[in-house]
């Protein structure tokens, strides 16, 4: 019975967590066999697996908004809000957000989590140097260049709303969270530099508190 927990827990995260126009990835695939009647619902996962499966990936086709709650949750382990003080040069990319994962020698950077498709913001004025998109790693990832040596990289997102070369203000949006590249739930990874080094965002943006 465990090992088949395990299983449904594998194929149910696969099916959630993998995504396009189209719907989750499970759900592409079941289709596309149901349609050419090559193979049954049978054949593909079992009995003992089918019916929870195919309702999960093929009857609600938009369960990645719906579950994408959880998994802030679950991944959250602080939530914090920006503390109100005088306008400043730099700003977090949200008013207020969880943290998952903070900087350190193995993490150049900080998860900040929000549900699924959150605007996303840049930490101040600057111009956007590049946009790419890998599938691993990052997934679409941007990287922001501001005065006096400072740059910002964005990761993991759903949509980019900028493009290379595009001025941005502290009020563009310039996308939303997402599940891009390797990430077990939707976040922004936030990776700061001060002529080219590492630095921790704490450090250089504005005071945060616990929720």
């Amino acid at each position: 019975m465990k090992h088949c927990f395990k299983t449904l827990t594998s194929i149910l995260k696969t099916a959630l967590t993998t995504q396009s126009e189209e719907g989750s990835g499970l759900g592409i695939f079941l289709r596309a066999l149901l349609r050419r009647r090559k193979f049954s619902l049978r054949q593909v996962i079992g009995v003992n697996l089918a019916g929870l499966t195919f309702f999960a990936a093929v009857v609600i086709p938009q369960t990645q908004t719906a579950v994408s709650g959880l998994e802030v949750t679950m991944a959250t382990q602080r939530n914090v809000i920006v503390v109100d003080a005088a306008p400043s040069v730099l700003q977090w990319p949200f008013r207020s957000f969880g943290i998952s994962q903070e900087f350190s020698v193995v993490h150049p950077g900080m998860d900040l989590t929000n549900p699924f498709e959150t605007p996303i913001y840049p930490i101040g004025d600057g111009m956007v140097s590049w946009v790419r998109y890998l599938p691993y790693g990052y997934g679409y990832h941007l990287l922001i260049i501001h005065n006096d040596g400072l740059q910002s990289l964005y990761a993991h997102m759903n949509k980019i709303y900028v493009h290379e070369g595009q001025e941005v203000t502290k009020e563009t949006k310039i996308g939303q969270i997402g599940l891009t590249g390797w990430t077990t739930g939707p976040h922004l990874h936030l990776e700061i530099y001060e002529n080219s080094t590492p630095t921790n965002p704490l450090e250089v943006l504005p005071e945060i508190k616990d929720q």
